[in-house]
């Protein structure tokens, strides 16, 4: 048995709902949990590894090695917090002009500490990210849906390169939309993730659905808020 220190609704809906699990990848510090009735996924992590979409963190008295474990585990959630995303309402936003200050200081502070190619480059060109940026921008969904069709599932691993991307843009509209500073792009995000999940991994494909309602990951939680979010 592993106690939870903390989940997501996300996985408490997909726990709850089905009782028979699969174990679908292991890693040191992360177990991926498959659904044997439909199609869910859910990630078991060490309690150093933050909380995400579709995440169980362990407590203290977790392995620190998670590949030790062969078959899916019994979780024991009964002390566990619940971790639930709340992005920026318009009346804790930025105005537009900060808005886009913030975003000019971001883009100059990546370009000052990039570093080598981390391998996305390789398999994505800045075109499709152009693309992508100016379809969101301008409401163009056959557009998005081209490039996300084309992008989707590049790259090694259980959430690809190219879903990494998606998700980033995905995460950012619905917090943008949140905020108040983009129009109602639910439908936008939803055919940009449909034309993406048949292309990819399921677990990249889940992810992909969730960043598309802004259910994002803990660190990417607090860069959003950070860019959206007025001074205090």
């Amino acid at each position: 048995m592993l106690c939870a220190m903390s989940l997501d609704d996300a996985a408490a809906g997909a726990l709850q709902k089905s009782s028979s699990w699969s174990l679908a990848g292991r890693f040191e510090r992360a177990l991926i949990l498959s659904s044997d009735g439909d199609a869910a996924m859910v990630s078991i992590v060490r309690h150093d590894v933050p909380d995400g979409p579709y995440t169980v963190r362990l407590d203290l008295s977790g392995p620190r090695d998670l590949r030790t474990i062969d078959t899916a585990p019994q979780l024991d959630i009964s002390s566990a917090k619940r971790w639930r995303v709340a992005p920026v309402t318009p009346g804790e936003a930025v105005d537009a002009a900060e808005l886009r200050r913030r975003l000019l200081l971001l883009e100059l502070i990546g370009e000052r500490a990039a570093g080598p190619a981390r391998g996305w480059s390789d398999v994505i060109s800045l075109d499709e990210l152009d693309d992508l940026e100016t379809a969101l921008s301008t409401d163009d969904r056959s557009k998005a849906t081209g490039v996300a069709a084309r992008i989707a599932g590049l790259g090694p691993g259980l959430t690809p390169s190219g879903d990494d991307l998606l998700a980033g843009a995905l995460g950012f509209h619905a917090w943008a939309e949140a905020a108040g500073h983009a129009g109602t792009g639910g439908p936008m995000r939803a055919a940009i993730s449909d034309a993406a999940v048949p292309r990819t991994t399921r677990l990249a494909g889940q992810l992909l659905r969730a960043a598309a309602g802004g259910h994002v990951a803990a660190p990417v939680v607090a860069l959003l808020s950070s860019i959206f979010r007025r001074d205090r």
